[in-house]
């Protein structure tokens, strides 16, 4: 069932203000979210009490479309809130990342769809399950849909979720395969509660779902070529530009923008660890050890400047699609891999900071060893891995064909 909305949108007020108010309301959330990020961690999923703060900042209202009541703002504002979110909580920055980028998709889908999706009075969290993590999968297809069934792995948010989006291949078309992206409500589903035990971001309950079987009309049905293109339903009315953003472009984002607001708390944990430890060589306090100043000065401008850069280049990609401009597959490639550099570049520079605590990042239930576990498991992310773009960008470098299955 859809979460209730908090607090309603006036469709005629400025919505860069209101997306400037909901990036300060994240930020001030920081503090109880840290307060509440043990709890999340324990629970294996996101309280409703902490998801109704979360909806409260209207973080998710800023991927809605404007006649539903949201802001339809700019990804880069989404990006700069869950930065903050991250600060507090990897699990809640996490779900908060993947709903506003999968909204933006459902705001490309037929207006019937996003009419049932968008419904009334709440707050859609809408999983897309596009990474080639399912399995028995089923499908007949009829003459106003498919019958689907099958099982799918790593449904982040599902316990939150009102609908669930899945990638799949109805039967093939002239001998090719299409797949399609479908929308399912995500009471159909059964969870298996007990299939999410992990290293790190456990919070994010991301189970394993099973559909015994669901009707998917063409109306909840959109090609995965064409919106892996930029394209949106023909009978979609959003003119917002946030959604002609680049889609993969945009998955990534997601995914970086909590990564790197887990790697700037953990420079400000160890700060806070550092200010009261003493080291183990001589007893002196650490609070006076030069190389500690010189790692957190470092750790703390390399956020900063990765987060900037990325937020710069999301602009810059925004200003294009405002004026209509074609992006072409080097500039899809270019800011994917600027992504993955600043993954592996957050994830080296936070490993400086965790060696620089000693003992104190080991024992349990800290929030130095969470943020350990939850940065870990996060750089994991298929899209954050340098390799597979960097093939990719650097065959398009040479005037090479795209290896197969490149998601640009």
């Amino acid at each position: 069932m859809a979460l209730q909305t908090l607090q309603t949108h006036d469709a005629d007020g400025d919505d860069w203000t209101a997306g400037e108010e909901v990036v300060a309301k994240a930020a001030s959330a920081v503090p109880w979210l840290l307060d509440q990020a043990g709890r999340v961690d324990r629970d294996r999923t996101i309280p409703d009490d902490v998801a109704a703060a979360l909806i409260e900042t209207g973080i998710f209202r800023l991927a809605q479309p404007r006649r539903f009541g949201g802001m339809g703002a700019s990804p880069s504002l989404m990006w700069r809130a869950v930065f903050e979110i991250a600060r507090g909580c990897a699990s809640c920055a996490w779900i908060s990342g993947l709903t506003c980028a999968n909204l933006l998709v459902v705001g490309r889908f037929s207006e019937a769809a996003q009419q049932e999706v968008f419904a009334p009075d709440s707050s859609p969290v809408v999983p897309l399950l596009t990474g080639g993590v399912g399995h028995d999968i089923k499908i007949e297809t009829r003459d106003d849909g498919i019958m689907l069934s099958g099982k799918w792995r790593y449904a982040s948010g599902i316990d939150l979720a009102s609908w669930v989006g899945l990638l799949v291949n109805p039967a093939p078309t002239d001998g090719r395969a299409e797949p399609v992206l479908v929308l399912v409500p995500a009471d159909g589903f059964t969870i298996d509660h007990d299939s999410w035990h992990v290293i790190g971001m456990r919070g994010t309950g991301s189970k394993n779902i099973v559909l015994e079987s669901a009707f998917v009309p063409h109306h909840r049905m959109m090609d995965w070529a064409a919106l892996q293109v930029g394209e949106k339903h023909a009978s979609c009315p959003n003119d917002e530009p946030a959604y002609r953003f680049p889609l993969n472009a945009l998955l990534a984002m997601s995914v970086i923008a909590p990564t790197l607001g887990v790697a700037s708390a953990v420079a400000e944990e160890y700060a806070a660890i550092v200010s009261q430890r003493v080291q183990s060589n001589g007893q002196g306090k650490q609070v006076a050890d030069r190389s500690s100043h010189v790692d957190l000065a470092a750790g703390i401008a390399t956020m900063d400047m990765l987060r900037n850069v990325l937020i710069t280049e999301v602009e810059a990609i925004e200003r294009k699609v405002e004026r209509g401009q074609t992006l072409s597959l080097e500039d899809r490639a270019l800011l994917r891999m600027k992504i993955a550099i600043a993954a592996r570049k957050g994830l080296s520079v936070a490993q400086e900071l965790f060696a620089g605590v000693g003992g104190s990042l080991l024992p349990e239930g800290t929030r130095i060893e969470r943020q350990f576990r939850d940065l870990h498991a996060m750089s994991s992310h298929f899209l954050l891995q340098p390799d597979p773009i960097g093939e990719a960008y650097g065959r398009l470098l040479l005037g090479l064909d795209l290896p197969a299955g490149a998601r640009l």
